[in-house]
């Protein structure tokens, strides 16, 4: 029995497990990989934070506001803001090695911009490597530490539920066993959801886990349609896709359609640093103009990048690239999930003793659309206050952040799996798993409407039906499960938002409306329920 259970080895996940072994909790990590692989060290982006004048925490606050078009928790965001810049001191403390330029008074952190933000705030590492350098500093604390215990190659298949409340996960091991996992609380980081799409920057492990668990779970998830694609993916056969850094944009790189037009200019007053959802609109918008699978991001005029953007240089020469003399050929791929499971402003959930942070989490951090080099900061900041949660003695998530309005919904009935005992292969998980990506990025992509939604719902309904033939006790057959049930339940939100908002856009609804001004929340496998945001008047529903 331990004090605190953590599902996933990402920031979230780490930040809490060492924070929790620090106050003197008994701490059990399983990862469904390696303890260093996660989807943290393939973050090019740096982290976020209001870390020297003239930026104070309530220029990041608006920036926050702005790039979630409506839909940010205020209490939730100005939480991030004010407690990030200690976060991310502690992590420098921790041994993250962050890039400095010198000073009269020493070396200073080098502060970049990117898209959406109205000056440069973001630290990075590494130049381009970031995430690396926060999962390698993370890593090494988790593994120098007595009190955390690592279990990797261990799949949770399902929350422990018992008495109205979470008790531990059932879980499949690294040999294929079923073992009960029990713990005091448990904490979902499990990141976020690009397996669900052909295309996406995430890796393989990407699929949805903790969303899945708590779904069938009947625990609440809202703001799943607000899937973020990152605009400026390396247009390659490599998967997952390799990441082009929007810093590149902040150091002058433009984007160009085939004929050398600049063509984010005329959309946005920020042009090519225009929030994440506007520049990946405009990509989508000018290659379907042009009848290209690509545009152009010209970042010639970039000084010694080998030096300043490694990860994206070794990227290049993989694909015979050189970014020094050629543009390089991008596209969207799905990237970040700005909602999830629903918590409050201490990571509690609707279920008691279970917690989420990070990318799984539904916080209202980010609204409809996350700003750039948030993410890292939000794993961070709230893999905190989920350990202060718990040693705080708080057993049931309360009315604030992006749980207002959530706790009065009805239970919601959890949805039956299909694979519970061993039975011959009769259908391989990678051909549903393949089936499923491909349906979703021509359906539920970066512009969708009701024709193709329909589409999308009915053949993810068929490939459910499949899944009964599944070998069981494979991780690889419980993972395309999951990427159903999340699929389905992106796919159910997307249809209900008629308009479009954020990161998520309808072709037939090319407007945002007030009547929607809230969460569109799912609990098991029920019908979404709007729920208006505090002080709004949801019209019209």
């Amino acid at each position: 029995m331990y004090d605190v259970l953590v599902l996933g080895s990402g920031v979230a996940g780490l930040t809490t497990a060492l924070h929790a072994a620090r106050r003197g909790l008994s701490v059990l990590v399983l990862t469904k990989g390696e303890l260093s692989h996660s989807a943290t060290r393939y973050a090019q982006g740096g982290v976020a934070a209001a870390l020297a004048a003239p930026d104070t925490p309530d220029l990041h606050l608006v920036d926050t506001l702005t790039a979630g078009a409506g839909l940010c928790d205020a209490d939730a965001v100005r939480i991030l803001v004010n407690e990030g810049p200690d976060r991310v001191r502690e992590l420098a403390r921790l041994g993250a090695h962050f890039d400095t330029e010198p000073s009269p008074e020493g070396p200073e952190l080098l502060l970049a911009r990117e898209g959406g933000h109205s000056l440069a705030r973001v630290v990075h590492a590494g130049g381009d490597a970031t995430g690396a350098e926060i999962e390698r500093a993370l890593v090494e604390a988790v593994n120098i530490s007595d009190a955390v215990e690592v279990r990797e190659g261990w799949f949770a298949i399902e929350l422990l539920v018992e008495r109205g409340r979470c008790a531990g996960v059932i879980a499949l091991t690294a040999d294929g066993e079923v073992e009960f996992v029990r713990a005091s609380d448990v904490v979902l980081a499990t990141g976020g959801v690009g397996q669900c799409f052909a295309v996406t920057t995430n890796p393989t492990l990407s699929t949805g886990d903790g969303i899945a668990l708590a779904l069938k779970a009947g625990v609440a998830c809202a703001d799943l349609e607000f899937v973020q694609f990152h605009p400026t993916a390396l247009h390659t056969p490599l998967m997952p896709r390799p990441l082009i850094s929007e810093a590149l944009r902040g150091e002058g790189a433009v984007l160009r359609d085939a004929d050398g037009f600049a063509f984010m200019t005329g959309v946005h007053p920020l042009a090519d640093l225009a929030p994440r959802d506007v520049v990946a609109r405009a990509v989508h918008e000018r290659m379907q103009a042009t009848a290209q699978d690509h545009v152009w991001l010209d970042a010639t005029m970039i000084e010694d990048f080998q030096r300043h953007f490694p990860t994206i240089w070794f990227s290049c020469l993989r694909a015979d690239l050189d970014p020094t003399e050629e543009w390089l050929p991008v596209a969207p791929a799905a990237h970040y999930l700005s909602g999830g499971v629903v918590t409050d402003l201490d990571g509690a959930t609707t279920l008691g003793h279970l917690w989420a942070c990070g990318e799984v989490a539904c916080s209202g951090v980010h609204g409809a659309n996350r700003l750039a080099s948030n993410s890292l900061l939000d794993g961070l900041v709230f893999g905190r206050r989920v350990v202060e949660g718990i040693l705080g003695g708080k057993e049931a998530a309360d009315s604030s952040g992006a749980m207002s309005g959530i706790l009065d919904l009805p239970d919601g009935l959890p949805e039956a799996d299909p694979i519970v005992l061993p039975k011959e292969l009769v259908t391989e998980p990678d051909a549903v798993r393949g089936a499923l990506q491909r349906t979703m990025s021509s359906d539920c992509g970066v512009v969708r409407d009701a024709e193709g939604l329909a589409i999308a719902s009915e053949t993810l309904g068929d490939l459910a039906r499949l899944a009964d033939d599944l070998p069981a006790r494979s991780i690889a057959s419980y993972e395309v499960i999951d990427l159903l049930r999340v699929s389905r339940a992106i796919v159910a939100a997307a249809s209900e938002r008629t308009e479009s908002r954020g990161a998520h856009t309808r072709r037939e609804f090319p407007d945002s409306s007030d009547a929607l001004l809230g969460r569109f929340v799912i609990r098991g496998g029920a019908v979404p329920v709007f729920v208006a945001l505090p002080g709004v008047v949801a019209r019209g529903r």
